[in-house]
């Protein structure tokens, strides 16, 4: 029996994270009140996420049968990543086929690897949660994580193995900023600033995040190629946003045709590590039509990426934190006809998290914060809205009526 079956409490959840974010523009960043709030935020969620029941989220019983069954694997034929093949087995034995803390320590990865990205990253951790729970692209963040539990695992892991590469963004910036400053930094005086980053466990991290959800792999090039821009300037970013956007509205060439053509080439066969993707390339289900000029899954962070282009200073534009947040700004805006592949830069956008409240923190400007409120407000408005027409017409990537778990899923 289900303890609740309303969308009340996303109704709860969105009004707590608002007020709990205006709240700490009145603290100190990084404060005892705003990490406390963050804490408590942040708990809640878990049980939240944790403790759904499995008709919340349109993949969760999907999950759960695998979870049941792991000789079945996990998609079309069964052919599963072997990381995530590996996880079903372990957990299946391990908590005795209940799916309830099956939910939960997935729930725990995910959630949990964005929270350390967060706590060890941002100068606002109350305004990061906020973004995490209201801002979004072709994916909500927050709702993304209540149906794809094995990407949500993979996104996890993959922020983990991105703050032990680059380092936190406090220690990077104190490197950039000597650098600016024409300090000649040796390699020793470079591993003592940066003592938060950790190649070896970066690499560890990323490959596990991989074997949980290959499309992992696709963001290592971009990660890799991230420290090339660090030259461009504010027009060569605008620019670059701009054109991507204008590429969008009109069309005039489609990466997605592109990207099927390579499924086609590599992606045959069942045996293929491409074929577990292979829906992918199907874009029926995906294709956005009629969006015009005005796609609300693209504008928002265009325009978000704008403003913090134009409102950061020379030394956080450099930061490759900076760097792949605008670069997955970018792609989103070029793989735009096919909605799947927001859940693909999902784990560069994710970053928003961090480079957005960031930018706020170093303007100290209240019509900059109250940009950022806008920006929620319009974002929640629009979950709200999804939320209302799921609940009268439940299809698509349901998550309401939202339901807690009755132990016995």
């Amino acid at each position: 029996m289900s303890i609740i079956s309303t969308i009340e409490p996303y109704i709860i959840i969105f009004g707590t994270a608002m007020v709990m974010m205006l709240l700490s523009m009145f603290s100190d960043n990084r404060s005892t009140t705003q990490k406390v709030m963050f804490i408590i935020g942040w708990i809640a969620l878990i049980i939240f996420v944790g403790f759904r029941g499995d008709t919340v989220g349109s993949d969760t019983d999907n999950y759960l049968q695998s979870f049941h069954h792991p000789e079945s694997g996990y998609g079309e034929n069964g052919n599963t990543d072997p990381g995530f093949l590996l996880y079903l087995y372990l957990t299946h034995y391990l908590f005795f086929d209940n799916g309830t803390p099956f939910l939960l320590l997935s729930c725990l990865i995910g959630l949990g690897g964005i929270g350390y990205c967060i706590w060890h990253n941002s100068n606002q951790p109350v305004m990061s949660l906020m973004a995490f729970v209201s801002f979004s692209t072709s994916s909500m963040f927050f709702f993304h994580s209540l149906s794809a539990v094995r990407q949500s695992i993979a996104e996890g892991l993959f922020l983990l193995a991105l703050c032990f590469y680059l380092g936190t963004t406090r220690e990077e910036r104190k490197l950039l900023t000597l650098r600016a400053d024409g300090k000649t930094i040796t390699d020793e005086e470079e591993d003592e600033i940066m003592e938060s980053r950790n190649r070896g466990l970066a690499f560890l991290f990323f490959i596990i995040a991989a074997s949980f959800h290959g499309s992992a792999l696709a963001m290592l090039p971009i990660v890799f190629a991230a420290p090339l821009l660090k030259k461009a300037n504010h027009w060569i970013w605008s620019i670059l946003l701009v054109g991507s956007y204008l590429i969008s509205a009109f069309s005039p060439i489609s990466v997605s045709d592109l990207v099927f053509m390579v499924f086609s080439i590599f992606g045959r066969g069942s045996d293929s590590y491409l074929s577990r993707y292979g829906s992918y390339s199907n874009f029926e289900q995906g294709e956005v039509t009629n969006t015009g000029f005005l796609n609300p899954d693209l504008w928002p962070f265009t325009l978000l990426a704008i403003i913090i282009v134009w409102r950061c200073d020379k030394v956080r534009l450099q930061s490759q934190w900076t760097i792949l947040f605008l670069l997955s700004v970018v792609f989103n805006n070029l793989f735009s006809d096919n909605v799947i592949w927001g859940r693909l830069f999902i784990y560069l956008s994710l970053l928003c998290i961090v480079v957005v409240p960031n930018a706020i923190e170093q303007s100290k400007s209240w019509i900059f914060r109250g940009g950022f409120t806008l920006f929620a407000i319009y974002f929640i408005a629009r979950a709200i809205k999804i939320l209302f027409a799921q609940w009268l017409v439940p299809e698509g990537n349901i998550v309401a009526p939202y339901e807690f778990t009755d132990f016995t899923i």
